[in-house]
């Protein structure tokens, strides 16, 4: 009986390995089978919530560095100005030289600005001396301020609230031959730009 028995031991055994042998090269197969058909594995997917946008950033923005939404053709950007009796000249300006109100220009704000920081008054350059202008800051289609100045007067710094404002004016009013009008250093405090960069 023993004898019998240990002789049948080698037997299970090949047969178990032939099994583990038979299985491996199934699912060799099967594997080897998937990779050339072009299946891949199913990969476990991990989601996420997206990241929140980082909070917009206020600061000033100079509005002769961003394109207008309209208009005239009396407005020119200049890299200074100086302004009426004043001994330093400010940059970024705008010398409006129309003898109408062609001397504009216009920004979509969209509500995402707060203050308007400009300096006015009659350019000390001008070929012409005289003359009162007239300086209108227009908030949407209303009229926020209108300012005086002829080319004696000193610079005036004027500064609004604009909080809401879609759409941001800057008009100048002056005879055919008065003195052209400036704008000094014209900018915004937003949390975002005042349109496309120039």
């Amino acid at each position: 009986m023993t004898t019998g028995g240990a002789g049948h031991k080698p037997r299970r055994w090949i047969a178990g390995a032939a099994a583990v042998v038979i299985v491996l090269v199934i699912g060799t197969s099967l594997l080897v089978s998937g990779v050339l058909n072009g299946d891949e594995p199913a990969a476990t997917v991990l989601t996420t919530s997206p990241a929140a946008p980082p909070p917009p950033v206020e600061d000033w923005y100079d509005l002769t560095a961003y394109q207008t939404v309209e208009s005239g053709d009396g407005h020119e950007t200049v890299p200074s100005i100086s302004i009426g009796v004043g001994k330093e000249p400010f940059s970024h300006g705008i010398w409006g030289s129309a003898g109408s109100s062609a001397n504009f220009r216009t920004w979509s704000t969209a509500g995402r600005c707060t203050r308007l920081s400009v300096w006015i008054r009659k350019d000390a350059a001008s070929p012409q001396q005289d003359g009162i202008g007239q300086f209108v800051i227009k908030a949407d289609e209303k009229e926020a301020t209108t300012r005086q100045a002829s080319i004696v007067d000193a610079p005036q710094h004027v500064e609004i609230d604009i909080s809401a404002v879609t759409r941001l004016t800057l008009l100048d009013v002056r005879g055919g031959r008065d003195a052209h009008n400036a704008r000094g250093t014209p900018k915004v405090f937003c949390s975002a730009p005042p349109g496309r960069t120039v």
